[in-house]
């Protein structure tokens, strides 16, 4: 086996995954929920951060209202006992860029 990817930004412990829509999603110790997608070159890109949580993200759950009109909804469950629901709205993910402004969330 060999490592084809990391993701990094995270201040602590990544404690929960989900993927759907081409999009990685990581909840962690240090109450944040990130975005990614994986480059052409492996590396993975961090599209956004989700902040609100004051505690560890525990859980994640995603749904994708549907890709052709490039939204999915997300919930984080945290030990703060808040589940947060977040709605993302996607443009051309296909050449992504660490600055780009292909996300909203509402």
């Amino acid at each position: 086996m060999a490592v084809i990817g990391a993701l990094r930004g995270h201040k602590k412990a990544i404690l929960c995954l989900i993927y759907v829509s081409d999009l990685l999603f990581s909840g962690s110790a240090d109450g944040t929920v990130r975005v990614w997608q994986r480059g052409g070159d492996g590396s993975f890109n961090c599209l956004s951060v989700l902040e609100g949580h004051q505690k560890p993200v525990k859980s994640l759950v995603a749904v994708s209202e549907g890709v052709s009109n490039g939204v999915v909804s997300v919930c984080s469950g945290s030990l703060d006992g808040e589940l947060k629901a977040w709605k993302l709205s996607f443009s051309n993910l296909n050449t992504p860029s660490p600055n780009s402004n292909l996300l909203k969330w509402s």
